[in-house]
């Protein structure tokens, strides 16, 4: 019979579960961890194993199994933990362990158990005050930001091509017309087809762009606008150029103090000393294991703009006239 594993492997872990109990082994709460409670092949269920288990499922779960302490447990047992590994023989027996994609899924657990296992260890080293103490002062950016505000800026030679920019945006203040403006007349090129967008610009003329300064004459400017979407009404002075400046919005000075930040800079700690370690293993181990490493045959994989495989082409085939399928082929009309 096909399936007879089962049937007779099911009722020999029942018999043997209730012969342990039947000998008077120990079975209940003072059972020691390492009691047997079941065989099943060549696997044995532990009291530590089964008591872990149950106590892994929420009390609501666990009302399905029985409405006693007792009967919880025989049929959790019974019903899952020997059906588990009845199923996981069955599956080695009929070889599907030998599939990729099974193969796949177990190194898959792996990875998460070792991650996993690197977490732990990486969390069981106490975060002390001193180390969050020192990646708040080293990181106190991040943490601490003057008030900054979000600005437009077209950059032109004269006071008088600043006032015509002006005027042009009195006749039409939409924000395409003042890209067009930014495109054609600002002398920056570093923003002038973005529409002049400095970002965020802090007092002391620093944006979000640690390569991009402004004066810190249009930062004055723009923090004595409304917050609004307020244009400068006047052309504004900056270096030997004159600026038309357009403040956006602004952002609020922050100061988060250490006390209010120790919880997350621990977690961030943990995380980091998880990512040293990874990185350790995976550094070493590379160079023990990984061998035969061929590029070349890796640049034969086609990926199609869909991410879907496709077959290596072999060499001295021509490729395909007929367009693949949901990408537009250039000189095609696909009205």
């Amino acid at each position: 019979m096909r399936y007879g594993f089962a049937y007779g492997g099911f009722f020999a872990a029942l018999a043997a579960f209730l012969i342990t109990t039947a000998s008077g082994a120990p079975s209940r709460a003072d059972a020691p961890d390492d009691a047997v409670v079941a065989r099943v092949g060549n696997r044995v269920v532990t009291a530590g194993e089964l008591s872990r288990r149950i106590q892994s499922l929420p009390p609501f779960q666990l009302r399905m199994f029985g409405r006693t302490e007792e009967e919880i447990k025989r049929n959790f047992l019974e019903m899952v933990m020997v059906r588990d590994l009845l199923l996981s023989q069955g599956a080695v027996d009929q070889k599907l362990d030998e599939k990729e994609e099974v193969r796949d899924r177990v190194r898959a657990t792996l990875r998460t158990a070792m991650l996993q296992s690197m977490r732990l260890e990486a969390a069981s080293t106490p975060v002390t005050d001193a180390d969050v103490e020192k990646f708040y002062n080293d990181n106190i950016d991040k943490f601490r930001a003057p008030e900054r505000i979000a600005i437009w800026r077209i950059l032109v030679a004269t006071q008088e091509e600043a006032a015509k920019v002006i005027d042009e945006m009195k006749k039409d203040g939409s924000v395409k017309h003042w890209n067009e403006l930014a495109r054609e007349k600002s002398l920056d090129k570093a923003t002038n087809m973005r529409g002049g967008n400095l970002g965020y610009v802090a007092a002391d003329g620093k944006t979000t762009e640690p390569a991009l300064t402004v004066e810190p004459a249009i930062y004055e400017a723009a923090k004595a606008l409304k917050d609004d979407l307020k244009m400068s009404p006047t052309p504004v002075k900056e270096g030997d150029k004159w600026a038309v400046i357009w403040r956006r919005q602004s952002m609020k000075a922050v100061e988060r103090s250490l006390e209010l930040e120790a919880p997350g800079i621990r977690q961030t700690i943990v995380h980091q000393r998880t990512e040293a370690k990874l990185k350790e293993l995976r550094d070493s181990a590379r160079n023990d294991r990984v061998r035969d490493v061929n590029l070349e045959m890796v640049d034969d994989v086609a990926v199609t703009s869909q991410g879907d495989l496709q077959p290596a082409r072999r060499p001295g085939l021509l490729p395909s006239k007929r367009p693949s399928v949901g990408m537009p082929q250039p000189g095609h009309d696909h009205r």
